[in-house]
């Protein structure tokens, strides 16, 4: 079984967009593209739709979409209502 840790995905243009851009703003990028990638796993293995997350979280469908964009900044607020509504962590912060 793969886990989402061993999966990492590149492209050409991503590459070549991070090279211009400053080491905090890689870490935050790199942070978010991690938390959608792990929301996009959970999705998959628990056989569920964008529509179905959205019924789940209690927000509009194009809200969820964006969540899977490249370069979406996800707040604190929407980590927690995700979490909360699929019982698992997205980001674990030790403590």
């Amino acid at each position: 079984m793969t886990t989402d840790k061993q999966i990492r995905y590149s492209s050409p243009i991503v590459e070549e967009a991070t090279k211009s851009i400053t080491d905090q703003e890689r870490a935050i990028f790199d942070l978010n593209f991690r938390i959608s990638e792990r929301l996009y796993h959970i999705l998959r293995e628990r056989n569920m739709s964008k529509r179905d997350l959205a019924r789940l979280t209690g927000k509009k469908e194009s809200e969820v979409s964006r969540w899977f964009m490249l370069g979406h900044n996800f707040s604190c607020k929407s980590v927690a209502i995700i979490q909360q509504a699929l019982g698992v962590p997205l980001v674990e912060v030790a403590g």
